[in-house]
């Protein structure tokens, strides 16, 4: 089976998918202090910079080859971006949600939390478009086009209401985001969110399946596994199961220890059987979901 395989190519979504993100969570957990932090950095701008020059090496080849560097520059520029924010060091400039505010109010509190961030994206995407448009291979830019319109989508779906937006592997330089959540409720929006992912995944597939150049088939069948990833972590967002199992090795040693205990809450593991939830001490054995999304670390994505 060859790497134009569309299943080949699935697998190789998937495992990037993982790897990247454990990759990105293990350096920013492991850096610890604001020093650390800017080491680390400066180390993400050097591959950030080698992403874009695999965007712009891959957008003027039309192979597979072409396709797959595209693929992999986007996400290189993208880690970049989610280091920086993970750290806390390109985030906003607001940090606590004042309490008591709603509707606009909390809206504009929570973009002044996030604001410099989505700043740096744009440029980015600019800068990006600018270079890339005319192109003959796309799927570079496509590719990051879709983890920006997914991470934006995710983020308003926990803005505005995501009952299971908590997660064990928030790093604590952005752990007070999690002020910013609604965990009380589900958003009705949420079938809509749903509907329009579940539409461009749908026309991935099918321009996948009509595609008659390699490197055409390679670069829609890489998106599409994305989008049907990014719709799974949205389920996740509103679904009692949980993504710790999945990047538990690039967590912090310390709050690895803090998982080793397991007790009941709500009768659902973490992949939603009955049973056992990761991470909740004893003394939260009878606690409800509210509570724990008031008390847990947030929801990572970005």
């Amino acid at each position: 089976m060859t790497l134009t395989h569309p299943l080949a190519v699935v697998l190789v979504a998937i495992s990037v998918w993982w790897l990247s993100t454990g990759l990105v969570l293990a350096l920013v957990n492991r850096s610890g202090t604001t020093g650390r932090y800017f080491a680390m950095m400066s180390m993400m701008t050097v591959v950030g910079l080698g992403g874009f020059a695999l965007m712009v090496h891959g957008s003027g080849e039309q192979t597979p080859l072409g396709s797959y560097a595209g693929f992999f520059g986007a996400l290189l520029v993208w880690a970049w971006h989610e280091a920086a924010f993970l750290t806390g060091l390109v985030t906003g400039r607001r940090r606590e949600c004042p309490p008591g505010i709603s509707g606009v109010a909390r809206f504009k509190a929570a973009w002044d939390a996030v604001r410099d961030h989505e700043i740096a994206i744009l440029l980015t995407a600019l800068v990006l478009w600018t270079v890339l448009a005319d192109a003959p291979n796309q799927f570079g830019l496509a590719s990051f086009g879709l983890l920006w319109g997914m991470r934006i989508s995710a983020k308003l779906v926990i803005f505005l209401g995501a009952p299971h937006a908590v997660s064990d592997l928030m790093p604590k330089g952005i752990v007070h985001l999690k002020s910013y959540f609604k965990t009380d409720r589900l958003t009705p929006l949420f079938p809509l969110f749903l509907a329009v992912a579940g539409s461009l995944f749908v026309i991935l597939v099918v321009g996948a399946s009509r595609a008659t150049q390699d490197h055409s088939v390679v670069g829609h069948t890489l998106l599409a596994t994305f989008m049907a990833l990014a719709i799974v972590e949205h389920l996740v967002l509103v679904l009692p199961v949980s993504d710790t199992a999945l990047w538990r090795w690039a967590m912090a040693r310390q709050d690895r220890a803090k998982l080793a205990v397991c007790t009941p809450v709500d009768g659902t593991t973490a992949f939603g059987v009955p049973g056992m939830k990761e991470g909740v001490p004893v003394s939260m054995q009878h606690t409800s979901w509210t509570t724990i999304g008031h008390d847990t670390i947030g929801k990572r994505k970005d």
